[in-house]
């Protein structure tokens, strides 16, 4: 292939007629013809040196080591670009053209992962060839045959290469929609230009991720780019204007010509829910749009924070031009996503038991809440803890949210990678007094569980789908939900360490 047709945004004269075999950002998988794009990093000198010894026929790389390059490695062709990230991202498109006629993609704190699984149950509902990639992995509305065809990334938002390799090979498989989580990292490092986006859905903001933005100003600005340089200028923006941010992010595309719905619950807004109900195993709610009534709508799930979710995966949809009717006759059809305010089982008791990936002060906060709801004059039962080498600003805060909501609390391990799990804990209990520590989450399951009376809710927060424990650079079999059903059937339970 030529350097000049898969970067075509460059001046061509820079490239001539040099060609290449294949294209990698990761030195690891060069082989000899390649292309290598330098990600600019701590190590990018030492990737360089290893791509330019496996073979690399040309290395892309930005402005400002080109000097340094051309010293250490002057026999090898360079081209320059301002952002090495961007231009992968432009390769990828131009290599893999293909795309899906809908997509949407959703960004916030809280809430993606529901979203896009609304959506793509809903779509399917409606006859529409749709799949949901996010946190939760690649999920399909049906033709389930395919799914072993495509190659899925592991990651949330995966590298550019592997987003548009697998937005190729979907539209080959007759997908005609897409929803995916759209996170704040791979929309910082360029993971989803070039990919038209069609639909945009803005959750909410809070606390998360900290360790890597620096501040939640510079976390905003990250999920704003969504709207402003990845969504199609004819796409529409779906935004949840009862969240402080999200009545800024309206108010910035206000004179942009994409196409807003703005959502909330109990507040002013295009598309309005109230009225709200909680009955065992689903919520009830008035639904306004654009100021007329369309009734009560009645969803099987739990959790009355799932309500902004279902508003945002409405608006998202509507957006995209398909009817609000069709939509909301089919919204008593959809179910909860795996690990998100899931029922796993009561206990022999009458307590009831969810999981949930609720890992953030705000996520937690709103998933004790609605649960109190549902307990009614029970007790609410909740056991979490928090991930290592992450954001452990938060750690006290989630102590103290749990101190406030939750009648018995029981803190544990959630992935503590490399940090010493006791002291994980101890910054969690610092805030919350009344917490007891259980170490090992097996026990500490089996422990709540036991602790459960008639009409108690136990909420299992952090690791929601997750079917590992990350201890150290191990991953070790674990899944909640398996966890728990073990419990509830009465069966032995053998931990692992």
């Amino acid at each position: 292939m030529k350097i000049k047709d898969i970067l075509p945004h460059l001046n061509t004269s820079q490239m001539g007629d040099l060609t290449c075999s294949h294209v990698h950002s990761d030195s690891r998988l060069i082989q000899s013809g390649d292309v290598f794009v330098a990600i600019t990093c701590d190590a990018v000198l030492d990737n360089v040196r290893v791509a330019i010894t496996s073979g690399a026929a040309i290395i892309i790389v930005e402005h400002a080591l080109i000097d340094e390059l051309q010293r250490q490695f002057p026999s090898i062709q360079l081209i320059a670009v301002d952002s090495a990230r961007e231009a992968l991202s432009v390769i990828a498109s131009q290599l893999y053209p293909r795309q899906p006629d809908h997509i949407y993609a959703v960004t916030g704190t809280n809430g993606k992962s529901s979203i896009v699984n609304f959506i793509r149950q809903i779509l399917g509902e409606l006859g529409r060839q749709s799949v949901s990639f996010g946190t939760v992995g690649l999920e399909f509305s049906s033709n389930t045959a395919v799914i072993p065809k495509i190659d899925v990334p592991k990651l949330t938002t995966p590298d550019a290469m592997s987003m548009h390799k697998m937005l190729e090979q979907l539209t080959g498989a007759g997908v005609t929609d897409v929803a995916f989580e759209a996170s704040s990292h791979g929309l910082d490092q360029y993971r989803l230009h070039q990919v038209k986006v069609t639909s945009a859905g803005f959750t909410n903001l809070t606390q998360d991720h900290l360790d890597y933005h620096g501040s939640m100003e510079e976390y905003f600005k990250a999920k704003v780019k969504l709207f402003t340089e990845v969504l199609t200028q004819d796409g529409a923006a779906t935004i949840n204007v009862g969240c402080p941010y999200g009545k800024s992010l309206a108010l910035m595309l206000a004179h942009r010509p994409v196409r807003v719905v703005t959502y909330a619950v109990g507040a002013e807004a295009d598309l309005v829910a109230d009225r709200i109900q909680l009955e065992a195993g689903k919520i009830k709610f008035d639904l306004t749009y654009l100021g007329q009534s369309f009734g009560t709508q009645t969803v099987p799930v739990a959790g009355i924070f799932q309500i902004e979710n279902i508003l945002c995966a409405i608006g998202m949809i509507v957006g995209e031009g398909i009817a609000l009717p069709e939509v909301l006759a089919v919204l008593p059809k959809i179910q909860s996503a795996r690990g998100r305010m899931e029922y796993v089982g009561s206990s022999d008791k009458g307590g009831a038991v969810y999981v949930d990936y609720a890992h953030t002060p705000d996520a937690l906060m709103r998933a004790l809440q609605a649960l109190r709801l549902h307990a009614k004059n029970a007790r609410v039962h909740v056991v979490f803890g928090c991930g290592g080498n992450r954001d452990s600003l938060k750690r006290p805060l989630m102590g103290k949210i749990a101190d406030d909501l939750a009648d018995v609390i029981i803190v544990t391990d959630d992935n503590p990678r490399h940090e010493d799990p006791s002291f994980i804990r101890a910054q969690i209990m610092a805030k919350s007094p009344r917490a007891v520590e259980v170490g090992d989450r097996r026990d500490a399951i089996a422990t709540a569980i036991a602790g459960l009376s008639q009409g108690d809710v136990l909420l299992i927060a952090g690791k929601g789908h997750e079917t590992g424990q990350l201890i150290k650079d191990t991953i070790v079999p674990f899944d909640d939900r398996e966890v728990v059903r073990t419990c509830l059937s009465g069966r032995t339970m053998k931990a692992a360490h």
